[in-house]
């Protein structure tokens, strides 16, 4: 019995894992599009969306089938717990790398800022390794790496604050640029989001290690 719950706890870190990798390329496939202008691979990202679904409905399945028919108890069940919420968490950070592809769509009119794009490309990078690292701690449940991690969000929060300052400003000096100021604006808003969830899979570490939900960045640890 208990060999048989170790290998389908084994199965469901895989299938975790397949699915977190999937979601570290489409956001670096969409920022890579917005930067590039790259209409085709945005339409990838898009379209590649429905596989990450199909990964989280499975995922979820798979995790309370386990449950229902191990009956696992205490850090299992912890960890199975943790899996199951997160993969939540990725399906959302999934899509708001779809919604940084489509505007590269939108952008495809408009006017464009190579100092705001900076940022923003800046930003999107600092969320891309952030996920890149809460899965690596995932892995190995490292509470105390998904500690660090989860503090890198508050330089997101910089970013945005640097690209809503450069937009209401050119907005101001040039009354044509407001629908891109508005859109870059969006856009920061999206890759802010990511950062939360990338937060939150940083939640469901400390959730698996030491069974208690906390909010990052609180001292209550």
């Amino acid at each position: 019995m208990r060999r048989m719950l170790e290998q389908q706890i084994d199965n469901l870190k895989k299938e975790f894992t397949t699915m977190g990798l999937n979601v570290e390329s489409a956001i670096r496939n969409a920022i890579l599009a917005f930067q590039g202008h790259d209409l085709e691979l945005a339409q990838e990202v898009i379209e590649n969306d429905e596989t990450i679904n199909g990964q989280e409905t499975h995922l979820e399945k798979q995790c309370a089938q386990v449950i229902a028919l191990q009956q696992p108890v205490a850090s299992d069940l912890r960890l199975i717990i943790s899996m199951l919420k997160a993969s939540s968490d990725l399906e959302r950070l999934g899509d708001h790398a779809v919604s940084v592809a489509k505007a590269t769509k939108i952008f495809e009119n408009e006017k464009r800022d190579a100092e705001i794009e900076k940022i923003v490309i800046e930003m999107a990078q600092n969320v891309q390794k952030m996920l890149e690292e809460i899965m690596n701690a995932y892995e190995v449940l490292d509470d105390k790496k998904a500690i660090v991690i989860a503090n890198d969000d508050n330089q997101n929060n910089e970013y945005f604050k640097q690209i809503r300052k450069l937009s209401l400003k050119e907005i101001r000096t040039d009354a044509d640029f407001a629908e891109s100021g508005i859109d870059y604006l969006n856009v920061a808003n999206h890759i802010e989001r990511m950062g939360d969830y990338v937060t939150n899979l940083a939640e469901w570490i400390i959730y698996a290690t030491k069974g208690k939900i906390t909010e990052l960045g609180r001292n209550d640890l």
